[in-house]
C-alpha cells in the first residue's frame, strides 16, 4: 500500500523513467492514470465500447515496447494520446467504420434503471449524443481531432496543441472551424 501511495505522487515522466529501469508498478500506475481517457478517445474515433477497450490494451502494449523511444524533457500525456490517435486513425481505415458511439440496448437498460431520469429523458439524451457524435463524425479529421480533445476530453488549447504537435494557434483555429460546422449541423437540435 505504502508503494501505491507513493507512485500516486510522481509524475508521468519520473515514472516512464522508473519504467525504463523495469519498474512494472510504475507502469501499472501510468495505466491506472490513463486507461479511462485512452478508453473514452478510442471510443469517440471507432464508434463502440469493445473495440475502444482493445486498441486501449493495444496501445498500453506498444507504449511498454517502446517506453526506450520516450524523449527525456517531453510531457507523457502528449506522446501517449498521439500514439493513441494514430492506433485509432490506424484501426478506422483498416476497418473503414464510422466514429460515433451507438450503446446496445442493454446497456441502456441498466443505465436507465439506475438514474433517476425516466426512461422518455433518457432516450432523448441518448438521441442527442448519437446525433452530437454523428456530427463530429463528419468533421475533417483534424478538427475531429481539436473537438474530442478539448471539448470531449477537457484538455487545454495549449495541451491539445502538444498532444498533435501542432501550434496552439493551430488548435485554436481548428476548434473555432469545428464549432461552427457543429452548430450548423446540429441546429434543428439547438435554438
Amino acid at each position: 500500500m505504502g508503494t501505491e501511495i507513493l507512485l500516486k505522487e510522481i509524475s508521468d515522466e519520473a515514472l516512464v523513467e522508473d519504467v525504463k529501469r523495469g519498474s512494472k508498478d510504475a507502469f501499472t500506475e501510468l495505466v491506472r492514470r490513463y486507461m479511462k481517457k485512452a478508453n473514452s478517445i478510442a471510443c469517440q474515433f471507432v464508434g463502440n465500447s469493445e473495440d475502444a477497450k482493445d486498441l486501449s490494451q493495444e496501445v498500453f502494449i506498444k507504449i511498454y515496447q517502446s517506453i526506450s523511444s520516450f524523449k527525456e524533457g517531453h510531457k507523457f500525456f502528449s506522446w501517449f494520446y498521439r500514439i493513441l490517435l494514430n492506433h485509432c486513425i490506424n484501426f478506422r481505415k483498416k476497418k473503414s467504420i464510422f466514429p460515433y458511439y451507438t450503446q446496445e440496448l442493454n446497456d441502456r437498460k441498466d443505465s436507465y434503471s439506475s438514474a433517476n431520469v425516466s426512461i422518455d429523458e433518457k432516450l432523448k439524451q441518448d438521441e442527442l449524443k448519437e446525433e452530437i457524435n454523428k456530427a463530429i463524425s463528419k468533421l475533417p479529421l483534424r478538427q475531429r481531432k481539436v473537438v474530442i480533445l478539448c471539448d470531449i476530453e477537457g484538455l487545454t488549447q495549449k495541451a491539445a496543441s502538444e498532444v498533435l504537435n501542432i501550434s496552439e494557434g493551430t488548435a485554436r483555429s481548428r476548434l473555432f472551424y469545428a464549432r461552427r460546422k457543429l452548430k450548423k449541423y446540429l441546429k434543428d437540435y439547438f435554438l
